[in-house]
């Protein structure tokens, strides 16, 4: 019966495998996984603030060619005040994507996705205590000479 290292409604982290099953099923033998690492990104900028900055400097600029001098400083001030506003936004409904990435038998894979990198950081720790507990079974076969055997069986099945 193989040690479950990590268990959630759509990852299975054992001994021997990284089991995913949602967008699509998917098996990883431990074995072949390599160069595990973590990456992020943000997802595609909203376009709703960039074109609201966009009509408010478009007006201000309509706005400052029939206002009197105090009008005038009011609007640019408000004009300059958007553009930090609107990239702040910008910052605030993007978030960072954090992905767990390896190389499985010579191909880029994406292991897991989440925006919680809470719950990446626990899926990398069962992951990497399912290959300590990986490497000490296959050091202990291989000091009792059935290291080649277990490779071939694994193989097999």
């Amino acid at each position: 019966m193989p040690n479950v290292f990590y268990q959630d409604r759509d990852i299975v982290i054992t001994d021997d495998v990284f089991a995913v099953w949602k967008p699509e099923p998917q098996v990883y033998d431990l074995e072949a996984l390599q160069d595990l690492r973590i990456e992020h990104s943000r997802r595609a900028i909203p376009t709703v603030p960039l074109v609201a900055g966009a009509l408010v400097t478009v007006g201000a600029v309509a706005g400052i060619s029939i206002t009197d001098r105090p009008g005038q400083f009011m609007i640019a001030a408000a004009v300059l005040s958007v553009s930090p506003f609107s990239g702040r936004v910008v910052r605030i409904f993007t978030p960072v994507v954090w992905f767990l990435r390896a190389t499985y038998a010579g191909a880029g894979v994406t292991l897991f996705a989440s925006s919680n990198a809470i719950a990446l950081l626990r899926v990398r720790r069962g992951l990497m205590r399912a290959f300590a507990a990986s490497a000490a079974s296959v050091e202990r076969l291989d000091r009792g000479g059935y290291a080649e055997e277990y490779r071939q069986l694994n193989a097999l099945l």
